[in-house]
């Protein structure tokens, strides 16, 4: 059987305003802009919170996901992650402009300690924005999980 990969596509372009940018994903649209380091308005999201979304989306859904696959009673999860990186990359100075580490708070709600170990495990293994953005920095992932009784 040939392997059949999955593609996303989004365009970006600009706005005729400085520092903002329209995309478009599926048929949606949304405005980005260039944080106020790059001049632009810094009104809306930008690309760096872009970045951080997607790995906390994906991460939800694929724990979602797993624990419906496994039939655990998850309640609720939540991903609040944040990234640190030297803005003074991005203005053009000889400095690493990549993300340094990344932090993340995965709270599980519903779930045995058990459970919430092989949720964290398929969120690392079968995530995709996770697999792509360990490979480029340090993420550091904190588990906070309600832990009832196991059954």
């Amino acid at each position: 059987m040939a392997l059949r990969l999955a593609t996303a596509t989004v365009t970006a372009r600009l706005s005729g305003q400085r520092g903002r940018a329209i995309v478009n994903a599926k048929g949606h649209h949304y405005v980005v802009d260039s944080p106020l380091t790059l001049g632009g308005p810094n009104e809306e999201i930008n690309p760096i919170d872009l970045l951080l979304s997607s790995l906390a989306t994906h991460g939800t859904f694929t724990i979602e996901r797993v624990a419906r696959e496994n039939n655990y009673p998850l309640k609720n999860v939540s991903m609040q992650v944040s990234g640190s990186f030297d803005p003074r990359g991005v203005t053009g100075e000889a400095i690493d402009p990549a993300l340094q580490t990344i932090r993340a708070r995965l709270t599980l709600e519903g779930v045995t300690h058990e459970q919430a170990q092989v949720l964290v495990a398929a969120f690392r293994s079968r995530c995709p924005v996770y697999a792509t953005l360990a490979k480029a920095a340090r993420i550091d992932l904190e588990v906070i999980s309600d832990s009832v009784g196991s059954n």
